[in-house]
């Protein structure tokens, strides 16, 4: 049996309800993953300071870093989140099933993104030198690196928690 349950903000520390008042005010409802994040005041505030970071990648690319990570770690609750942002920011349905698979051959830019990121997590963190060069010939540049890299990693942080405490879907009641 699973002893980690979704809380409300009446059961998690003084300290994180902050949380669900800022969801509730942004999204009009406290998704699952930060609730239980909330159990731990220290992570979720490190955590909410790596989502809310300044970004060189664009929503569409930050969503195609995201896509491939939780499709690569078969991530369900947040394929289903990164599905639903990227349909917002106009990738169709096909081309989020293509993402998934480490590519996105609609767009040329993008597939490097995808092909980069489904290297860097195929073999074990280290970016094949082919297509990392192909990244800087598409003209991104080495900050970008990093913020691929910074995503990477917020991604793999929310795949972790969703997988071991097999997150639910958020309640689409509530969404």
């Amino acid at each position: 049996m699973n002893p980690i349950t979704i809380p409300t903000k009446e059961q998690v520390p003084q300290e994180s309800r902050k949380y669900f008042d800022y969801f509730m005010t942004k999204l009009g409802m406290m998704p699952n993953l930060h609730a239980v994040m909330a159990w731990s005041e220290p992570g979720i505030s490190t955590y909410m300071q790596l989502q809310n970071r300044v970004r060189l990648l664009d929503r569409r690319e930050s969503e195609i870093v995201s896509l491939v990570v939780s499709a690569m770690h078969e991530a369900d609750y947040c394929l289903e989140t990164h599905a639903m942002i990227a349909r917002l920011n106009g990738l169709s349905d096909a081309q989020i099933t293509e993402v998934k698979g480490g590519t996105a051959q609609f767009d040329g830019r993008l597939n490097t993104l995808a092909r980069l990121v489904h290297s860097i997590l195929q073999n074990k963190t280290r970016a094949d030198a082919a297509t990392l060069e192909e990244f800087f010939a598409a003209g991104y540049e080495f900050p970008h690196l990093l913020d691929v890299i910074l995503t990477i990693a917020d991604n793999v942080i929310s795949n972790i928690v969703s997988n071991t405490v097999h997150l639910p879907a958020d309640n689409p009641a509530s969404c």
